[in-house]
C-alpha cells in the first residue's frame, strides 16, 4: 500500500476514533443513569473493555511480556489506567451538565496544553520538542474556538 494511502487510512481511523470518543460520554452517562451509580457504570465499562481486549489478545496470540521487563518499567507507567478511570467518571458527570461538544472541546484544550508541556520538557521519556510561537498560536486558536462553541 502506498504511503499516502496508509497515512490517509490512519487519519480516517483517528477521526473515527475521535467520533467514538465523543460518543463515550453520553453512553457512559446513560449507563450510569440506568444502573443508578456512576462507579458501577465505570466498573462495568472497564470489565467489558477487559473482556474485549482479552479476547483480542487470545485470538491474535499476543505473547505475554517478560515479567523482568515489567518490573523494570517506571512506576508512573501504571497511571495510564487510572487516567482512563478518571476520564470515564468525569465524562459521566460532565456530559449531562455541559453537553457533548463543550465537554470534548474542554478535553481537547486540556490535551493540547498538556501535550505542549510534555513535549517541551520531555516528560514521560519523550524527546524534548521546545514549544514555539506557532504552537502557542495554534493552542490559543483552539482555546478561542472552544470558547466560541461553548458560548453558543
Amino acid at each position: 500500500m502506498p504511503t499516502g494511502w496508509l497515512i490517509s487510512g490512519v487519519m480516517v481511523a483517528a477521526i473515527l476514533g475521535g467520533a467514538l470518543i465523543a460518543a463515550q460520554g453520553p453512553i457512559y452517562a446513560r449507563m450510569a443513569v440506568g444502573l443508578g451509580n456512576p462507579i458501577i457504570a465505570t466498573l462495568i465499562a472497564f470489565l467489558i473493555a477487559t473482556c474485549a481486549i482479552s479476547l483480542v489478545a487470545i485470538l491474535t496470540r499476543v505473547p505475554m511480556p517478560d515479567m523482568r521487563a515489567v518490573r523494570t518499567m517506571p512506576p508512573w507507567i501504571w497511571l495510564g489506567a487510572l487516567i482512563g478511570v478518571y476520564q470515564v467518571l468525569v465524562s459521566i458527570f460532565a456530559v449531562p451538565r455541559l453537553g457533548v461538544a463543550p465537554f470534548i472541546l474542554l478535553v481537547i484544550v486540556g490535551q493540547i496544553c498538556a501535550s505542549l508541556l510534555y513535549d517541551h520538557f520531555g516528560l514521560f521519556d519523550l524527546k524534548i520538542r521546545p514549544v514555539n510561537v506557532q504552537a502557542m498560536l495554534g493552542a490559543t486558536l483552539v482555546l478561542i474556538g472552544a470558547l466560541l462553541v461553548i458560548g453558543r
